[in-house]
């Protein structure tokens, strides 16, 4: 039915759920969300989740994001599932600091769970909406842990796809962690730094105020267009908002592409 070892391979049948699984008990839900519903769609297929707080047989603290599967069609699931499946084979990969830590996965009926390293402070954005706008040496010395974890990711040819302050963590140390790589994806080939033709991704991926205009045109984007939204999400720690804030979704995300770049339009500077 599921293997949740340490190699976190998810192998799909229908069934109950096996003995071999982290051992938990669900306690208050973190987040949720849904793939392919939040302003711009990471894939064509609709899997609500919630990331609940679990404790472990073990006494540890653990974050499981659980993602129900739509049982309407096996072959809607199947896709929906083997998206999942290519998220866990990308985080089971990474290790870095300023990454969350993956430990497993599990398959059990129609929902796939997948077990991560607890991050009690909460996201930036809830950080932002708990004290409003970050001094400028908090913000500097989240930036530069935030950079960090990209250049890992760039370096492994992983590209974050969906960086804004709802996807990135806090720690009660003031360690910060990268999460949600349900839109991350890996080049197929070590670009250059200033990116090749052939290795550029051309699927339209993120939220529209952290959206650099090459995503949003699909002309091909690759390590650059998480640089943008890095620099939106420097914008929203220091503000309180992203830039554009006060256009609506839509509106924005014409904007950014008609601008291709050049965005005057922006208040709180």
């Amino acid at each position: 039915v599921h293997q949740g070892s340490s190699s976190g391979e998810l192998h799909y049948t229908n069934g109950s759920c096996s003995d071999d699984a982290i051992t938990w008990t669900k306690g208050e839900v973190l987040g949720k969300g849904a793939y392919g519903t939040v302003s711009i769609q990471c894939n064509h297929f609709k899997a609500p989740f919630l990331v609940y707080c679990g404790l472990t047989s073990q006494g540890q603290l653990i974050a499981v994001k659980q993602v129900a599967l739509d049982a309407s069609t096996s072959e809607m699931a199947e896709k929906e599932y083997e998206r999942l499946e290519r998220e866990v084979d990308l985080l089971k990969t990474l290790h870095h600091t300023n990454i969350v830590g993956f430990l497993g996965t599990a398959l059990c009926e129609n929902a796939v769970s997948i077990f991560m390293e607890y991050v009690p402070g909460g996201s930036i954005s809830n950080i932002l909406s708990r004290f409003g706008p970050l001094p400028e040496k908090v913000f500097v010395l989240y930036t530069r842990q935030i950079l960090e974890g990209v250049a890992y990711l760039h370096a492994n040819r992983v590209i974050h796809r969906d960086l804004k302050g709802n996807n990135i963590m806090l720690m009660p140390n003031g360690v910060v962690k990268l999460i949600d790589f349900g839109c991350a994806r890996r080049l197929s080939c070590l670009q250059t730094s200033t990116g090749s033709k052939s290795d550029l991704l051309k699927s339209v991926h993120g939220t529209p105020y952290w959206m650099a205009p090459e995503v949003i045109s699909e002309t091909g984007h690759g390590r650059k267009s998480d640089i943008w939204s890095i620099g939106c999400t420097v914008y929203e720690m220091a503000t309180g908002k992203p830039p554009l804030a006060h256009m609506n979704k839509i509106a924005a995300l014409f904007y950014i592409g008609a601008q291709k770049g050049l965005i005057n339009n922006v208040k709180g500077l």
